[in-house]
């Protein structure tokens, strides 16, 4: 910790102190995001690309991978505007990233951006939590879901209780992870509200669908909603 960080937590109640921290974060990830559209604009794109956005450390073959993490064809932050070309792409493939966007103004711009981004019949595949199936199961006392995440590991140990995997499952957060945490979930969807918010970014159509094992990854089988949209 630097001087001037070890300062600002002795003066800082832990409140103002997590709002520092925060700013800190966001100008590195400004200066990264910047170094990432510069090398995105020597991006050679293959005809007809295939593109994972959001796809973290996951290696889809084929697909060219666009996130903030390390490792990826394309570091960028998925907040702002993509720096990928129009009607680039035949498919784009996005897994459980929708969920950490804020709705509905964040989660449909980058829809937007997705849709800019496909050719004409251009299809997006895209998956996040399935929240109508974890709230089904409370609602009966069916323990299936809380059973799933315990053997899955998707939630921390101390999440015993369906009422603690609910709030887990909205929020993703605990007292590990500050409210600006990426990795905190900032929205639930059901089928309904992510085609709705799909047609809003303009897509022309989009409707539920099942596990396609050519582009969802193994893991994702279980606990989550597949959407198919089309430009």
């Amino acid at each position: 910790m630097t001087t001037l960080n070890k300062l600002a937590e002795q003066v800082l109640s832990p409140f103002a102190y997590d709002k520092w921290f925060d700013l800190r974060e966001e100008v590195k990830a400004m200066a990264r995001h910047k170094r990432g559209v510069k090398a995105a604009k020597q991006f050679s794109w293959p005809a007809g690309a295939k593109v994972n956005i959001g796809s973290g450390y996951v290696k889809t073959p084929g697909f060219v991978t666009v996130d903030f993490c390390d490792g990826v064809d394309i570091q960028v932050d998925l907040r702002r505007p993509l720096p990928i070309p129009n009607a680039v792409a035949s498919i784009i493939l996005c897994e459980h990233f929708l969920e950490h966007l804020r709705y509905p103004g964040q989660a449909v711009s980058f829809l937007k951006e997705c849709q800019r981004i496909l050719q004409p019949g251009g299809e997006l595949y895209i998956s996040v939590p399935d929240t109508q199936w974890m709230l089904e199961c409370y609602v009966k006392g069916d323990p299936k879901y809380a059973e799933i995440c315990e053997a899955n590991k998707w939630h921390p140990d101390w999440v015993k209780t369906q009422m603690e995997h609910i709030n887990y499952h909205f929020r993703q957060q605990d007292d590990d992870r500050r409210d600006s945490d990426f990795e905190c979930h900032r929205y639930a969807y059901d089928e309904t509200t992510l085609v709705k918010a799909l047609l809003e970014a303009g897509f022309t159509k989009a409707h539920g669908r099942e596990f396609d094992p050519k582009y969802d990854a193994p893991h994702r089988r279980e606990g989550s909603l597949f959407v198919k949209a089309v430009k």
